[in-house]
């Protein structure tokens, strides 16, 4: 069974440059990734929210991104960002 989910995002003021940069990497990392069917990022018109959308082959495939997105990018996602599932 698919898995997914979408995210919202509120970027800390000045900083979402580097949130861009980070996402970049991500989607970058993700790519490696098997089980990956959907893993998009939008950026409001306003430039002050960020909406993601992943989705995943399985269960399996959803924990195992986020074990290497926390391992990986954990610390400063949570810097730049305040977020919840949508």
């Amino acid at each position: 069974m698919e898995v997914s989910w979408w995210v919202e995002l509120t970027v800390r003021p000045g900083y979402l440059e580097d949130f861009e940069q980070l996402t970049g990497e991500m989607v970058a990392a993700a790519r490696a990734e098997s089980g990956i069917l959907a893993y998009q990022r939008f950026i409001s018109d306003d430039r002050r929210t960020v909406y993601m959308h992943e989705c995943y082959e399985n269960s399996e495939a959803a924990a195992s991104h986020l074990r290497q997105f926390a391992a990986g990018f954990g610390q400063r996602y949570s810097t730049w960002s305040k977020g919840s599932a949508l």
